[in-house]
């Protein structure tokens, strides 16, 4: 079981704007998201759980961090304040046990957020999804404090307030995340499977490029393409039939609206993973080149028993 005092949070306000934040409010390092108990229509075509749901839940949680807040509004009003967002660097799902995600019908999620590490730019998000009060997947975010504009944006240092809220230990998730990423090749073989993608204007969000969930759709769809693929390797298919118990990113390159997108996929030298490529095709009217947007992997594994629904 799981659960976290969540206090309640107010924010001063003048003219009818939100100008400061309480001491409560920059002392503030958890917070819970919860979502109602789920049902068919907010599962896939396995009737699972898709892992870029949980990634929206993710983001859900840690905006509503009172120093966050829509927009970024209260980042940007912490000392020195000035206009920030934050950027997505690289995140993981990683599930408890093979086919968990396919037991979320009529189960309450909740997602609980916390600060992890924090850097010079960056800040860890650490996270537990429960079904109930049952831990079925741990995460881990790290996100880089960026100031400018959409298509221009600069890492920028950490305010010293959310520097205050760090986790005195090391992220186990994030540790797992960085070793693992590590071994993806920085570029996919010519032999890998190529998946094809037209990202959509409601891929989008506020920062006017896709939200990084978008990729872990994109990852699943190919997962899911190359297990009804007849003509697919054996060996990626094979692989591909198993159940997803962890997905990890690493964002690259920010992709936009009409961008044309190749997903490459190709199996692990070792262990049972599928090791992922995003790459942009042509050059974007906001002058994204052609390359390398994203890679991760997901990491598969076979349910010892129960139904045989896959994710």
């Amino acid at each position: 079981e799981f659960a976290w005092h969540v206090p309640v949070v107010l924010v001063v306000m003048q003219g009818g704007a939100s100008n400061s934040l309480t001491p409560t409010a920059l002392a503030t390092r958890t917070h819970e998201y919860a979502v109602q108990a789920l049902n068919q229509q907010d599962l896939d075509r396995n009737f699972g759980l898709a892992t870029w749901q949980i990634l929206k839940w993710m983001q859900a949680a840690r905006m509503e961090l009172p120093w966050m807040q829509p927009g970024y509004r209260g980042l940007s009003l912490l000392e020195p304040q000035i206009t920030r967002r934050m950027l997505v660097g690289s995140q993981m799902v990683r599930v408890v046990k093979p086919g968990a995600l396919s037991e979320a019908v009529n189960k309450v999620v909740r997602t609980c957020c916390e600060v992890g590490e924090v850097g010079r730019t960056s800040v860890e998000f650490r996270y537990k999804i429960l079904f109930g009060e049952h831990i079925i997947a741990t995460a881990t975010t790290t996100m880089i404090v960026a100031s400018g504009t959409p298509g221009n944006f600069r890492p920028s240092p950490v305010p010293e307030a959310v520097r205050a809220l760090a986790a005195n230990d090391e992220g186990v998730d994030r540790t797992f995340l960085s070793d693992s990423l590590a071994k993806v090749p920085k570029e996919a073989p010519d032999s890998a499977y190529s998946h094809a993608v037209l990202v959509r204007f409601s891929d989008e969000d506020m920062n006017k490029h896709a939200n990084h969930s978008a990729l872990a759709r994109f990852f699943e769809d190919a997962k899911e393409e190359i297990s009804s693929d007849e003509a697919a390797d054996s060996t990626l298919r094979e692989l591909a039939e198993l159940h997803l118990t962890a997905i990890q990113i690493a964002y690259i390159a920010e992709i936009r609206a009409l961008d044309e997108l190749s997903v490459k996929v190709a199996p692990a030298e070792q262990g049972s993973c599928l090791y992922l490529w995003a790459y942009r095709k042509n050059t974007n009217r906001f002058g994204g080149k052609p390359g390398l947007v994203a890679r991760g992997c997901i990491v598969c594994e076979e349910r010892p028993s129960g139904p045989s629904s896959k994710l």
